[in-house]
């Protein structure tokens, strides 16, 4: 039965409802860890989830409210007090107008922070508002408060519909649960399962993250036909490989270019010219590769997109990988073309003073995350 009754709610109805239930204990997951996540690739992708995910909970919300409008609602027991009704009637007011709100704050906070809002990395969404920092506290103050006041509602609902069900013993919560099983229990089961059951793209593959301490990022310039040795000390690698597993691996790397000494205080000047790195107008280099392929036993070739100021090339990477337990180590190098992404334009674009290739050595100490 597609639509509702009197007494019982269409299949519809109940489709919406468990969908939005999924949705909405799926984004309290995932936000809380985007917030604690530390800044990484990984946390933007997360971030991209959480907007995405938002976006399907409000399209959801308003197609059930629509859908609500359009059928008749099943009547709450005859025997329930009428303090009972009201807070049945202000809960639902209050859980719909959250679920809208919640969205639309968190859209307006992306337009005030200037960040844009890319549904599952393809479809853009407008902006707006123009950048304002007073309406990003405000917007982030809102987007907090309502999520806590969304948990409370969310407890006060659980609560009351298992109230029905085991003390006052009505059908208030089974006329709601599938047909299938009506055993609150199978269906808090079956519930769990489709949660893990989307998160099964994360599990694929083993995800390593950076131990600082022993990692180090290389670069070997030459300048005037001799050696000009350079580090860069601040950057993030996040792996995630299982070769046991494969089909799910990739490498995210993210480098702060500030943060690049070539031991010596003229050239980190002149380095950190518009000319050269320019690091205030772009201030981090990123690889990205989705496609690992395996050439031998403990050795990999990364195909992905390297972005290095302003300019997005394509990139393979060869890297040996050897990992024992929680730990793992990564090592590899290769050359680039430093005119490729206008690094030394201008009279050194074509100058001999500088070589254009540059030989880059990373070695990657890795520790599983948990």
């Amino acid at each position: 039965m597609i639509r509702n009754t009197t007494e019982s709610w269409g299949a519809l109805a109940k489709l919406f409802h468990w969908i939005t239930a999924a949705l909405v204990f799926g984004q309290i997951v995932l936000g809380w860890v985007a917030v604690c996540w530390r800044l990484s690739p990984l946390k933007a992708d997360l971030y991209v989830w959480h907007k995405s995910l938002g976006i399907l909970t409000l399209t959801v919300v308003l197609l059930r409210l629509l859908w609500r409008m359009a059928n008749p609602t099943p009547a709450l027991p005859a025997d329930m007090a009428r303090w009972e009704f009201r807070c049945a009637r202000v809960s639902f007011i209050l859980l719909y107008a959250i679920l809208i709100a919640m969205p639309l704050t968190g859209w307006l906070l992306n337009s005030a922070l200037n960040i844009p809002v890319l549904l599952f990395w393809t479809i853009p969404l407008p902006t707006l508002i123009a950048p304002d920092d007073a309406v990003t506290r405000m917007m982030s103050g809102a987007h907090l408060a309502l999520f806590l006041l969304l948990a409370a509602l969310l407890c006060v609902h659980i609560a009351a519909a298992l109230r029905h069900h085991y003390v006052r013993r009505n059908n208030v919560l089974a006329r709601m649960l599938p047909a299938l099983r009506r055993d609150p229990v199978h269906v808090c089961a079956l519930f769990v399962g489709v949660l893990l059951a989307g998160s099964a793209p994360w599990a694929h593959g083993a995800l390593w993250t950076i131990d600082r301490s022993a990692s180090s990022m290389e670069f070997l310039a030459k300048f005037e036909k001799a050696p000009a040795p350079g580090v860069f000390r601040d950057f993030d690698v996040r792996v995630q490989l299982d070769p046991q597993n494969p089909g799910h691996d990739r490498v995210d790397v993210r480098i702060a270019i500030a943060s690049v000494d070539m031991m010596s205080p003229s050239f980190n000047r002149a380095i950190r010219a518009p000319e050269w790195f320019h690091p205030e107008q772009y201030p981090h280099a990123e690889f990205h590769a989705t496609e690992l392929e395996s050439i031998e036993p403990g050795r990999y070739l990364a195909r992905g997109t390297l972005s290095l100021k302003g300019v997005e090339r394509p990139v393979h990477v060869s890297f040996r990988w050897k990992d024992a337990g929680d730990a793992a180590l990564l090592e590899g190098a290769l050359v680039l073309d430093r005119a490729a992404f206008g690094i030394g334009s201008g009279e050194w674009l074509v100058s001999s003073v500088v070589a254009r290739e540059v030989n880059i050595k990373f070695t990657i100490k890795l520790r599983r995350a948990t």
